[in-house]
């Protein structure tokens, strides 16, 4: 059974129902996902949301934390373990990968997690098109 990996536009995308950015398809499968509970969002990921709430670059209609929390709520997202396993690995990511420490970090535990990531990000899906990572649109 296929397990997910949500990167950080996709589970913001789908958290505040963003229709201009995912299709009525993308927020159902995302949905199911849910209620299946095979669908994970970093750690990492609210560390991201915070650094861009703090520099002004996201608007999340309240703050992180708030948004952090209702998003695992419920029948909501589950946490992936962020282990030093994890940590180190996105240090030595095979193949060729842009530098940004997120993406390593996502790229990392999708492959130590055995999870897909669902991205839209064009470097993490020329990576998975290296072989190194299994990856999908949303």
């Amino acid at each position: 059974m296929n397990r997910y990996l949500l990167d950080t536009h996709v589970w913001v995308w789908a958290q505040r129902r963003e229709v201009t950015q995912l299709r009525d398809e993308s927020f159902a499968e995302i949905e199911g996902w849910q209620k299946e509970g095979i669908v994970f969002i970093s750690p990492f990921s609210a560390w991201e949301l915070g650094l861009l709430e703090r520099h002004k670059q996201i608007e999340l209609g309240a703050p992180v934390e708030i948004f952090v929390a209702s998003a695992t709520e419920d029948d909501g997202l589950q946490f992936a373990a962020l282990t030093p396993a994890i940590l180190i690995a996105s240090t030595r990511l095979p193949g060729d990968i842009h530098r940004d420490p997120a993406d390593c970090i996502l790229a990392a535990t999708a492959r130590e997690l055995g999870l897909t990531l669902v991205t839209r990000d064009k470097a993490l899906l020329a990576y998975a098109k290296q072989g190194h990572l299994n990856a999908r649109k949303p």
